[in-house]
């Protein structure tokens, strides 16, 4: 690739000309230009557009005559004064292309100090060199292209882009499985950038659409990083199952689905990217373009409720500063959408996306509503216009979210085992940069059930102390019908003294929680409860219990507890109590991490210091009412039908749909009425996860009823499940196909005439 002339035509145009004046000359280019000026054209557009704004008259009296600043320790805190320095240079020349003065001499100080005078950028961490100090120079590098000279912009690339002390930002050679998507996806952006600027392409440009095209199209389970059979991005993941091995266990340690922070800036710097190539000879090929719109709209879309994105998959930032359940879900759906938009596919999708982030309920014809279980992720997803509900899960397969050393969700160590989460108007959790994660009872983590304590086992990387991570128990996924689904999981983690089996069941209108065989081992019991967390959130000024004894009270500050309560109620969501003979406690308080405070809403029952074959059940009620919830404990329309150390059965009227969670062979949920419509007894003679939705009316003159059944292997290992029906004294028997190679784990959907 020649030189670019389209940057000899920005060198011609006068440095107080304004934004007007260079759009112009874009413009009146892009009938000559080939496609190289054009994707430079748009790389301009999109460096001008997003660069800083930080006023001259903020940034010039710290300048000094060098061209360094006085405020900034350049070589002393990592990479900081870098980026600061280039996010200042930027802002310059932004300021003189928008015609508010000729600060090129200051720009070009600036640019001569960092490349050619500053120490040496001392940041251990590798990230700081190869992307962060690039990511906050590479508008300026674009926008000083005509303006400054040659040779000390390329200069200014050879320092920070080729001669880090970590290797280019850009190091090809790297095998594919190195690259984190969170660290891919800027690499490959700054690499086209540096291209781009040079005027050659070199091999970076083959080189990033052939990693993109197996990051985004492959979908190859076994790789290090990527798309997942089941549509989510696995970024710092193996994939396949994980050994138990202690010589293999720190290869996994950390590995983890990570969509809110690496999968926004895979995402979003690719989304980028391909406007900047979209409809020229150097486009990427059809399946790298189509595998960003399935990667982006087969998962990530399930994952948020307006801007705020799941919290288990917000890694290890999920505690810092940047509170990463805002922010995550701006890189990840707002910014990726807006790419995706641009380039002009899948346009109706990606307008639904952008909606539904703008708008925390959507309007009904933008509504996300169905239900996802995510096999390689052990996520279950239930969407719905008024609601949004996930539980993540645990499995032999996955590990707990991420922890790091610095403290970075040091005590994240229930995360996974069950933390079922509910929005409602995506306030629940605070707001950017004052979340309730930064104040969290990390103990008490909404639909956990473990034994409480207050030194909550913490990162560590020996072998041993890392088994800590894992859930031994093979028996652990979901199942859906699209719609509606079940999640379960046998709860086995190694070094945790307790033991139980859960489940989640997730209709249209109601949620059920249901576990058993709730023990902990005599050797473990100490004064603390064992507990069940039902919500920590951000309170909203007032809460409604509702007691056998007592009546209903409305409450606010502080502690209490309640024995039998019938249900409880806060923040337009309520937890209905089934069982009758719990004992539940509430907490309102305030909590301080800075400056900021936080009122938080904790509320959990209690199985005592030593349960043994305790059980739990209680129904979710979201986006509801005191007035709802009265209705609902009156004429309760779930029931739970079969709750053991084996078998979770529960019914839900009105759809007439019966789930069941089967972890042993030859096991029967047993079903006298659901809706109405039975007796219906379904035996399998595999461990299995089951839907089965009765669809009665109306029945065929032969009195056949139809039973839509839907179907999954939680151990992930089964080919085939037998099944036998029998509803109102008729029996079928069926065997089952399951999904198979890279899908096991998934559900399969079958009719069945009985």
């Amino acid at each position: 690739m020649g030189r670019l002339t389209l940057k000899r035509q920005f060198s011609s145009s006068s440095p107080s000309s304004g934004t007007g004046a260079v759009f112009l000359i874009l413009l009146a280019w892009n009938a000559l230009a080939d496609d190289a000026d054009v994707v430079f054209q748009r790389m301009y557009q999109t460096a001008l557009a997003k660069t800083y704004h930080q006023r001259p008259e903020e940034i010039l009296p710290l300048l000094l005559p060098d061209g360094s600043f006085s405020d900034l320790k350049y070589g002393e805190d990592g990479s900081e004064s870098f980026r600061a320095h280039g996010r200042r240079q930027t802002a310059l020349l932004y300021h003189q292309l928008h015609g508010e003065g000729n600060f090129s001499q200051e720009a070009e100080r600036c640019f001569r100090y960092i490349t050619y005078s500053a120490p040496p950028n001392t940041d251990p961490n590798w990230w700081g060199h190869l992307i962060g100090a690039p990511l906050n120079m590479w508008k300026g590098a674009v926008l000083a292209t005509g303006i400054l000279d040659r040779r000390l912009i390329l200069d200014f690339l050879d320092r920070y882009w080729v001669n880090t002390t970590m290797g280019p930002v850009w190091a090809n050679e790297e095998e594919d499985s190195h690259f984190a998507g969170g660290n891919f996806g800027p690499r490959a952006m700054l690499g086209e950038v540096e291209g781009l600027v040079r005027g050659t392409y070199s091999h970076v440009h083959k080189e990033v659409g052939v990693k993109l095209h197996k990051e985004l199209a492959e979908r190859d389970p076994y790789r290090g990083n990527g798309v997942r059979p089941d549509g989510c991005l696995h970024q710092h993941n193996p994939g396949g199952n994980h050994s138990t091995e202690e010589g293999n266990i720190l290869n996994h340690i950390l590995w983890n689905p990570y969509a809110g922070a690496y999968g926004k800036e895979l995402l979003r710097h690719v989304g980028m990217m391909m406007t900047w190539y979209s409809g020229t000879d150097l486009d990427y090929d059809e399946d790298t373009i189509e595998g960003l719109y399935s990667t982006y709209l087969d998962c990530q879309q399930w994952i948020c409720r307006g801007h705020i994105i799941e919290p288990t998959l917000a890694g290890r930032k999920i505690t810092n500063g940047e509170t990463i359940t805002h922010y995550g879900g701006k890189g990840l759906i707002h910014k990726t959408g807006v790419c995706l938009h641009r380039i002009g596919r899948h346009q109706e999708e990606v307008e639904g996306v952008l909606h539904r982030y703008a708008n925390v309920v959507p309007d009904p014809e933008y509504a996300l509503v169905g239900h996802r279980h995510f096999f390689y992720t052990d996520l279950s997803v239930h969407q719905r216009r008024e609601y949004y509900a996930s539980v993540r899960i645990l499995s032999n397969r996955t590990v707990r979210p991420e922890s790091w050393a610095s403290g970075e969700n040091i005590h994240g160590f229930f995360q996974a085992d069950g933390f079922m989460t509910v929005l409602i108007d995506g306030g629940e959790f605070g707001t950017r940069r004052n979340e309730v994660f930064q104040v969290y009872d990390w103990a008490r983590v909404p639909s956990v059930t473990n034994q409480y304590t207050t030194h909550i086992p913490g990162y560590d990387l020996n072998a041993r102390y890392s088994r800590r991570f894992f859930n031994d128990a093979k028996f652990s996924g979901g199942v859906t019908d699209g719609v509606v689904g079940v999640a379960s999981m046998v709860y086995n983690r190694p070094y945790v003294p307790l033991r139980a089996l859960k489940s989640w069941f997730f209709f249209d209108d109601v949620i059920v929680v249901v576990g058993s065989a709730i023990t902990l081992e005599p050797d473990h019991v100490t004064r603390k409860d064992v507990v069940t967390t039902l919500t920590q959130i951000v309170f909203a000024g007032e809460y409604t219990v509702s007691t056998k004894h007592q009546g209903e009270l409305t409450l606010r500050h502080g502690q209490a507890n309640f024995q039998q309560p019938s249900w409880i109620f806060h923040r337009n969501v309520s937890y209905v109590f089934l069982n009758g003979d719990e004992r539940m406690y509430s907490l309102v308080e305030t909590r301080s991490h800075g400056r900021k405070k936080l009122d938080v809403f904790t509320a959990w029952i209690t199985h005592t210091p030593s349960p043994v074959n305790a059980t739990l059940a209680y129904a979710v009620l979201p986006a509801t009412s005191v007035e709802m919830t009265r209705r609902f404990f009156d004429d309760q329309t779930v029931q739970v039908v079969m709750q053991d150390e084996n078998v979770h059965v529960v019914c839900h009227h009105p759809s007439k749909t019966v789930g069941a969670s089967l972890t042993r062979s030859g096991e029967t949920a047993v079903v006298d009425s659901c809706g109405g419509e039975g007796p219906l007894e379904i035996e399998v003679d595999t461990p299995c996860l089951v839907l089965a939705a009765i669809e009665t009316a109306p029945r065929g003159k032969s009195g056949e009823a139809k039973i839509k059944l839907s179907v999954s292997d939680p151990q992930q290992v089964f080919d085939q499940v037998g099944v036998s029906v029998r509803f109102e004294g008729r029996r079928v028997d069926r065997v089952v196909g399951l999904p198979l190679d890279r899908v096991r784990g998934s559900s399969v959907t079958t009719v069945i005439t009985v």
